[in-house]
C-alpha cells in the first residue's frame, strides 16, 4: 500500500478509509464493517494499527468492535458523541440494514483542537458540530487531507435531525470551513472525495452563508 484505498461499506455506502503507516500498520478510519477491511490489509501483508471514528452513527462504526477484538487494534472516537457509541437508537444502528448493534468503548477520546500521532501520522482533530454534537474534521498534514465524516460532502452536508444534530451548530461549522485557507483534500463520510477550493466555490450550503 502506498496511498489512501476508499472502501464504501454498508447499507449507506459509507466510506471506509485505509491509511498505510510505517511499521507495516494501517490506519483505518470509520469502518463499518469487518471481512473487505482484513481483507486489504491481509492482502498486503500490513497489520491493523489503529481505528479511528469520526462521529457517533453505526454506520461509520459497525466493524469497529469486531476488528478491535480481532486485532486488539486501539479505537479513537470524539469524546462528546460517546453515548452514542454505546446506544443503538442514538446511533441510528437501524440504517445498517439489520446488522446487529455493537457498542464500542473507545480507548482514546479525543476532544477540540486535541493532536494524536499514530505511528508516523498524525492527526489534528476540530470538533465541527451539526450533524451530531461530536462530529469532527481530522486534519492529516502528511496527506494533505481532512476525513471529514458527515460534516461536509462533495456539493452537500450532513443532515441534522439525530440525536444531538443542530442546524444551528453546523451553520457556525460552515462558516469555520469557508475560514479554512489552504485546500486540502477532503476525504468525505460518503460520495467522491473533494477539495476546500471546490465546496467553497460550489457547495450550496456554504455559498448561502
Amino acid at each position: 500500500m502506498d496511498k489512501i484505498i476508499r472502501l464504501p461499506l454498508g447499507a449507506l455506502a459509507s466510506n471506509c478509509y485505509l491509511i498505510p503507516a510505517d511499521d507495516n500498520k494501517v490506519i483505518v478510519v470509520d469502518p463499518a464493517s469487518t471481512g473487505e477491511v482484513m481483507a486489504i490489509i491481509d492482502s498486503n501483508d500490513r497489520e491493523l494499527g489503529a481505528i479511528i471514528i469520526t462521529h457517533g452513527h453505526y454506520d461509520h462504526f459497525a466493524g469497529a468492535a469486531s476488528l478491535h477484538n480481532r486485532t486488539g487494534a486501539p479505537i479513537y472516537a470524539p469524546d462528546l458523541d460517546s453515548e452514542m457509541f454505546q446506544s443503538a437508537d442514538k446511533s441510528w444502528s437501524w440504517f445498517m440494514g439489520g446488522i446487529p448493534f455493537e457498542p464500542i468503548k473507545p480507548d482514546h477520546l479525543f476532544g477540540d483542537g486535541e493532536e494524536f500521532s499514530l505511528f508516523d501520522t498524525s492527526f489534528l482533530a476540530l470538533n465541527a458540530p451539526g450533524h451530531t454534537a461530536g462530529s469532527c474534521l481530522l486534519l492529516c498534514d502528511k496527506w494533505d487531507c481532512i476525513f471529514s465524516g458527515d460534516v461536509i460532502f462533495c456539493g452537500s452536508v450532513g443532515r441534522t435531525d439525530g440525536y444531538s444534530g443542530s442546524p444551528v451548530q453546523e451553520r457556525e461549522t460552515l462558516k469555520k470551513i469557508m475560514l479554512i485557507e489552504h485546500n486540502y483534500k477532503i476525504f468525505c463520510g460518503h460520495g467522491d472525495p473533494t477539495d476546500i477550493n471546490t465546496e467553497k466555490r460550489t457547495n450550496p450550503y456554504l455559498l448561502e452563508l
